[in-house]
């Protein structure tokens, strides 16, 4: 497994545990933005300790590939997480299949930093890992981000109902995947 890649303006990185104060300074940064398209949170989700416990299981998760967690750090300013991508419920098998998601610091926005950084990631599940299917699952207020999944090459496979409780309210998700380009017929 690779910890690192590169991108045109990005380093696309797996960070341990020590990293957590920062990673929790980029969830609190970003928590008016982000916190209306997010799953229900635990109460201690703003705390360092919560992101130390969370890189320490992300991690396990990665050696065992379950999920992939990867931050992204401009190449200008690399002390700084501008964003994340993650790969989850990986399931292997007769499935090959997973769920992507993204954000990006709201002061980032609107420049392709998560189209770019997310074709990163489609071409290390696809090539390295073999996956067959990924999928996503999105608000579907959040148009944004079914901007991105849409420039991708995802496509639009239906609604889940109720599928997610955001803010203590069950919510629809609009299901997206796309299909393994690289793949044998």
């Amino acid at each position: 497994m690779r910890l690192q890649y590169e991108s045109e303006r990005l380093r696309i990185e797996c960070l341990t545990s020590e990293y957590a104060p920062y990673i929790c300074e980029f969830y609190k940064e970003n928590a008016p933005y982000f916190d209306k398209y997010e799953l229900t949170r635990p109460n201690n989700f703003y705390t360092p300790e919560f992101h130390t416990a969370m890189s320490d299981w992300e991690w396990k998760e990665m050696q065992a590939f379950r999920c992939l967690r990867y931050y992204l750090l401009s190449k200008q300013n690399p002390g700084i997480i501008i964003g994340t991508v993650n790969v989850s419920n990986i399931r292997m098998g007769g499935l090959k299949k997973a769920s992507i998601g993204y954000k990006i610091d709201h002061r980032y926005w609107n420049r392709g930093y998560a189209t770019e950084a997310c074709n990163v990631v489609l071409n290390i599940v696809f090539q390295e890992y073999g996956l067959h299917r990924l999928e996503a699952e999105i608000l579907p207020s959040n148009t944004p981000s079914v901007h991105v999944i849409e420039k991708l090459g995802f496509t639009y496979e239906g609604i889940e109902h109720e599928a997610a409780e955001v803010n203590g309210k069950w919510e629809d998700l609009l299901l997206y995947a796309k299909l393994n380009p690289y793949r044998k017929s």
